[in-house]
Parts: C-alpha cells; structure tokens; sequence
C-alpha cells in the first residue's frame, strides 16, 4: 500500500484490495466509531481527490483519499529518563520496558511513569501526539509494550486486542519445574473473594488459557515461556501459582526469591498485523540481565 503523511494529514492510494468500497465502507473497514465517522464528515476532515465528497463515494484504484489521522498535542508531563525503542515508525512506537515503572501516572498526578517518558521523547523529537498505549505491563513486569501514535488507526489495534491477534510470549523464571516441557492450562480465573488483589482459578471463572514450555532450568528453577490465548487479570502468575510452580518473587501468588528483587517476568514477544499496511511485524527482546539461574545467564535454547 502506498501512502503519504503530511502534517496531520494522512493520504492512502488506493488499490485493488479497497477499490469497490465507498469512504463509509471503508471507514467502517477501519473500525471507526460512529462518533468518530460522523465528526469526520461534519467538519470535512476528509478529502477524494482533493475535494470533498459524500462518504457514498466508490473508492477506485489510483484515487487518493485524504484523511485527518493524527490529533496534535502532547498531553502528558514530560520526564526526561532512557528508553529502550525496539521499533518506531510514522504510526506505531515499541518500548522495551524497564521493570520498576508504572504505564501510567494514578490519575493526574505523578510524572515518573512510561507515559511521561514516552511524551518526552515525542517532544525531543518534535512529534507533537497525544501518548496512547495500546496495551499494558504490570510495574514489575518488563518487556514490550506499544504505543500508536496515530488516532485513526488506533481502533484497528483496539479490534486485534479485541480478537485476541496481536500475540504476546513471556519469559518467566519459576519455582522447580513443570510436569511436561510442554504443556497447556485450561483453567477459568476469578476474582478471590478473600483478598481483593489476587485472582484464583475457579470452574465459574473466565475463560483463561495459557501454553508454557520449559526453555533452561537447574536444580531449583526454570525459565519457561507463555503465551496467551486469552488476557485475563495475573493469568499467567495465576495459572504457574496454580501447578504450583509460582513465578520468581511474585508478591501476591509466591514468596521472595534473594537473587531476583522483582517479579521475574518479561514480556519477549510481540506479533502483531501493521494497522495500515497490514504486514505482518514480529518483535523479539533477550532475556533481561536479571534472568539468570545462580551465576550462570539464561538463553534461549
């Protein structure tokens, strides 16, 4: 797909996987809200070869439609601190977060977290976007993590959460090692009743359903990696607390591990279909320096 960013602006050629649609089919091919539609053409954000049209307009192949796609403001503090990119492009930006931080300040306050390290960054570079994330880590949890930098092509990243295509693999060091190098946990996970941070496994859970496999172990732990079928709140602290084999340091479902001060977590893996030209983007970090079993560092086999 061919297409051009000027200022706000964002120009698609069309070709012929969209010829044939009308603008509101296409809009809707988008994932746009009605809300979002609607305002689009109230205020003629748009443009069909360089002039506004109605939305029942046919897209043909070679015309080039003009879209608003990008809201302009940073609207978050700035904290001046590192960042580990991964990838960056016009649209898209993906962080390699550090453990130890927050996404996102508790309501107004606060400046110490990603969101105002990423608006700094916007800033030295002279990208003047609201910051949005697509996804979220938990503080201790380090690894991947995107922000989209584009509000058009922010629901079509929403609708691959949604159904569940943006993929992601952890990386976890656990207590002893799991009954099979491979295997699958099936179990519904629900809020304890007991204790109003935790989640349990429970027959009248969510649905929940994570793969593990056993990469490297010693005597005492492994590194095993996740993936999920579905995203439920602590699922794979959940599922491995509930073989029994609790994640390194977990606060809520294990116990202090000296050489690991954080819950050993890290998210490695990020698959996911590009919101315009729907290539497929496959992203992939190392262990973290902190993952290691006794002296010896951990890799993949």
């Amino acid at each position: 797909m061919k297409y051009k960013v000027i200022n706000d602006q964002l120009i698609i050629e069309i070709d012929k996987t969209t010829q044939g649609q009308t603008i509101l089919e296409y809009f809707h091919s988008m994932h746009l809200s009605k809300k979002t539609i609607h305002l689009l053409r109230q205020n003629k954000e748009y443009l069909y070869n360089h002039q506004f049209v109605d939305y029942n307009q046919v897209l043909k192949k070679g015309d080039l439609p003009q879209i608003k796609a990008f809201e302009k403001g940073i609207d978050f503090e700035c904290f001046d601190h590192p960042l580990d990119i991964v990838y960056e492009d016009e649209f898209l930006l993906v962080i390699n977060k550090e453990p130890g931080m927050i996404i996102h300040p508790e309501g107004k306050q606060g400046q110490h977290t990603l969101v105002n390290v990423v608006a700094n960054y916007y800033k030295k570079t002279n990208q003047n976007y609201p910051v949005r994330f697509i996804h979220r880590l938990d503080r201790d949890t380090s690894g991947l993590i995107m922000f989209c930098k584009c509000t058009l092509l922010q629901p079509l990243l929403d609708y691959q959460i949604a159904n569940k295509t943006i993929k992601k693999g952890y990386y976890a060091l656990i207590e002893g090692h799991l009954q099979r190098k491979e295997m699958t946990v099936n179990q519904g996970i629900a809020r304890d009743r007991h204790h109003n941070q935790k989640m349990i496994v429970s027959k009248q859970g969510k649905t929940a359903c994570t793969h593990f496999k056993e990469i490297k172990s010693n005597k005492q732990i492994s590194l095993v990696s996740a993936f999920l079928e579905t995203g439920r709140k602590h699922q794979i602290r959940v599922h491995l607390a509930s073989l029994n084999h609790p994640i390194l340091s977990d606060p809520l479902y294990g116990k202090p591990y000296p050489k690991m001060p954080r819950l050993a977590l890290h998210a490695y893996y990020l698959r996911f279909f590009h919101p315009l030209t729907n290539q497929v983007i496959t992203l992939q970090t190392k262990t973290p320096p902190d993952f290691c079993l006794q002296s010896e560092p951990i890799s993949q086999h």
